[in-house]
């Protein structure tokens, strides 16, 4: 059972028109109780702040079950899960995912699980693709080989959540649907202490190869679980979606 009851609503915008939505997906290398949906707390609040108050979008928070406990794919499994029943309660009509760490992680399986894979239900993940608009990818790990060969270290949180390193997708060989358009959005903190450009990179090879569209954002926006709460993503975020 997904923990949908745990979603968290920071602003329910009440404007005319279509319903968008910004949707945060926190880290925690998939094991860090300390990581929850209210790590964007502060970033909801700059939001609203710097908007003064007439955000025109709502903001949301999923949670999903951690490791050790629950393993990969379940992680996925919860996020597609509960943003499918989060779009159906709310009518959303545009959906924009903000994840950090591995909430970026989980942000590009979204854009690019084959929707045939059998332990997601193609519905939900069909329904979650036909509302996404944009996806910020913030300080993201996006290939467990290339993490591994950087920091051997992190097998201690990696082998928490997966049986294997090749559980996972590596990004080079994937695809993203040929029906999706979302913008993409990688951003990374020039002072995180955990996690180098090189992840990014990386993605950012991938994805020219895969010719997808995408923008860069590189910044000091403090150390790995201060950007998430760093006034010049809430001001980047808001200005790419009012654009």
């Amino acid at each position: 059972m997904a923990k949908f009851d745990q979603t968290v609503t920071f602003r329910k915008a009440e404007v005319p028109g279509p319903h968008r939505a910004i949707v945060f997906i926190h880290g925690g290398a998939w094991i860090d109780p300390s990581n929850t949906p209210h790590d964007f707390d502060q970033l909801s609040k700059h939001l609203l702040d710097i908007s003064n108050s007439q955000l025109p979008f709502s903001l949301y928070a999923v949670e999903y079950r951690l490791s050790p406990e629950y393993q990969h794919p379940i992680h996925i499994q919860d996020v597609i899960d509960n943003l499918a029943q989060l779009i159906q309660q709310e009518q959303i009509d545009e959906l924009n995912l903000l994840g950090h760490s591995v909430g970026a992680t989980l942000c590009w399986q979204i854009l690019s699980l084959d929707s045939s894979i059998d332990f997601v239900e193609p519905s939900q993940l069909q329904l979650v693709r036909s509302k996404l608009k944009r996806c910020y990818l913030t300080d993201g790990i996006y290939s467990l080989k290339e993490l591994l060969k950087e920091y051997p270290s992190y097998d201690y949180f990696v082998s928490k959540a997966f049986s294997k390193v090749d559980d996972y997708d590596d990004p080079r060989g994937s695809e993203i649907d040929s029906s999706l358009s979302p913008v993409i959005y990688v951003i990374h903190s020039y002072q995180d202490e955990l996690l180098s450009l090189r992840q990014s990179n990386y993605f950012c090879a991938v994805l020219q190869e895969l010719q997808q569209p995408y923008q860069v954002y590189l910044d000091d926006l403090g150390k790995h679980n201060d950007v998430y709460e760093n006034l010049k993503l809430a001001q980047y975020v808001l200005y790419t979606m009012m654009r």
